[in-house]
């Protein structure tokens, strides 16, 4: 191609010649009707392949490699439009793209005086790899950052989103279209606005990454906690620092730790208990042996007296006619004794006194069992267990709870098959829902004189599983709150009453046994909450056996 520059020069000089053909860009001179002039040896190897490209049309040389006469550089410049960077992608022989940026400029003093074009041609090819490699990567991080389970967002020095992925997007309820561009302190976010303000204003101060746990979140009726870290973007001197603050759904970990801590909390006092039902089952034994020798007793004493009564008659007629064989004496004395006494009343009233304290006995000794029964550690293993049993314990543990408010309905299925679980546990689901349910209705019921209410609690078998019911009369539930019943740490009680954590644990056994929780409501008419556990354990829910 060096002969196309030689053999055309026309007067230009030598050197500048070589020049012009030595450039690595494309260099080509146009006449004023788009004619080639000149083409340099880089132009001519991208798009003269055969021929000498001199005194040919442009469009014809130019267009076998695909440069369309659309928004064309040279057409700009002579039309004395402002010329803009063209690209153009030209195929090569051997496959593969060159990539090429076209612009022009007008040039004086060629074509015989009437002026013309110089077309530059730069080969882009390996910036374009490297763009497309950049876009890649950059392509593979975001990807990567979203993908990320944790919240990611960056601040600017003046507080605005940069950067806001997938996880901020799904947690905290906003789209990365309505967060990024705007100051974070004005956005619709949900949490506790306080200590989030004072990490990043403590990170900016201090250049170091502060945390913060325990943020409360408020999201589609929905409360949940969040750990936040608030870490220093470097930035500019002058400028203030940018803040990169991730941070992650830590309620799972608030729920395990309250549950291991409750579950502290129980054994601590289910040892008090075991131990103060040792100490009253000893003494209730006694007072139970003595009051059924006092029953026995007290009916030979009243047969032994019937039998001196009729003693006493037969010696008062067999004295008839021949004066008393019984001094008087004796007689007023036994008579007067006998009235004093009332024997009618107290053979009938102390059998009934033993026998109402043996019944009161016996319901200490039931209490004291079931305390024993909610004290036992348990084993950690699985065991079939009569969930009826689980039920009445609970009521009857729980009864103090009750008794003043509410009557007791039980409709438990006598043909009910035993459950496999954790008995412990699940009696604290039932206990926890019975004492929600007695606080209901003591709310509704005020000062105590109004109607009674009532607590209904039902057992039943829908095929490979069993349901518990327990509904109360008590004002229900809120809509508004509704959603919320289950979530860790949320209550309605006043401050003292409630951890909010009751529901909560319950919603965690219930599923970790494999089972459903779930209530309905009518306002003013009662709350009944439901627990569905599959007989056979866990794997009972997909219909398989526990083997």
């Amino acid at each position: 191609m060096t002969g196309y520059a030689d053999a055309h020069a026309d007067g230009l000089d030598a050197s500048l010649a070589r020049v012009f053909d030595v450039v690595p860009d494309g260099l080509c001179i146009l006449s004023s009707d788009m004619v080639v002039l000149r083409m340099n040896r880089a132009m001519a190897g991208w798009f003269a392949d055969v021929g000498d490209p001199v005194g040919r049309s442009c469009r014809e040389v130019l267009s076998a490699k695909g440069c369309s006469c659309e928004e064309c550089p040279a057409d700009m410049v002579l039309s004395g439009r402002a010329c803009r960077m063209k690209e153009l992608a030209v195929p090569l022989s051997g496959g593969g793209t060159r990539y090429l940026e076209l612009s022009a400029t007008r040039l004086p003093g060629v074509d015989d005086g009437r002026g013309g074009v110089l077309l530059f041609a730069r080969d882009v090819s390996v910036r374009k790899a490297a763009e497309r490699e950049l876009r890649q990567a950059n392509q593979d991080i975001e990807l990567l950052l979203s993908s990320i389970g944790s919240i990611m967002i960056s601040l600017d020095g003046e507080g605005a989103v940069t950067r806001w992925n997938r996880a901020a997007a799904e947690m905290l309820g906003l789209s990365g279209r309505q967060a990024l561009g705007g100051l974070l302190f004005d956005l619709d976010i949900g949490w506790d606005w306080e200590p989030v303000r004072e990490a990043i204003e403590a990170c900016r101060r201090t250049g170091e990454a502060v945390r913060v746990d325990e943020i409360r979140l408020r999201t589609a009726g929905r409360e949940r906690f969040l750990g936040l870290t608030a870490n220093p973007v470097p930035s500019p001197d002058g400028q203030s620092r940018g803040v990169l603050i991730l941070g992650r759904d830590i309620t799972g970990i608030k729920v395990r730790e309250a549950m291991a801590s409750h579950e502290i909390k129980m054994q601590s006092i289910g040892r008090l208990a075991a131990g103060i039902a040792h100490e009253i089952n000893t003494p209730i034994q006694y007072v139970s042996y003595n009051a059924g020798f006092l029953e026995g007793a007290f009916a030979d004493l009243l047969r032994l007296v019937e039998a001196y009564r009729q003693a006493f008659a037969t010696l008062s007629q067999a004295g008839e006619g021949r004066g008393d064989c019984l001094p008087p004496e004796l007689r007023q004395t036994v008579e007067a004794a006998e009235c004093e006494a009332d024997l009618d009343y107290l053979s009938t009233e102390i059998p009934a006194a033993v026998a109402n304290s043996r019944k009161g006995i016996r319901q200490v000794a039931d209490i004291v069992r079931a305390m024993r029964q909610f004290s036992h550690p348990g084993g950690g293993e699985k065991t079939f267990f009569d969930i009826n049993a689980a039920v009445k314990d609970a009521l009857l543990v729980s009864r103090n709870e009750w008794k003043d408010t509410a009557s007791l309905v039980l409709e438990l299925d006598p043909e009910l098959p035993p459950v496999c679980g954790l008995p412990q546990e699940i009696g604290q689901v039932f206990l926890n829902l019975i004492l929600n349910a007695a606080q209901a209705m003591e709310e509704a019921r005020g000062d105590k004189t109004g109607i009674l209410g009532s607590i209904t609690a039902r057992t039943a078998r829908q095929g490979p599983f069993v349901t518990v019911s327990l509904a109360d009369t008590g004002p229900g539930i809120p809509a508004e709150v509704r959603g919320r019943v289950f979530d860790p740490f949320f209550t309605t009680k006043a401050v003292g009453k409630g951890t909010g954590q009751g529901l909560s644990l319950a919603y965690a056994v219930v599923e970790r046994h494999g089972g459903d929780i779930f209530f309905e409501t009518t306002p003013g008419q009662g709350t009944v909450f439901t627990v569905r556990l599959p007989i056979d354990g866990p794997q009972g829910k997909d219909g398989g056996s526990s083997g």
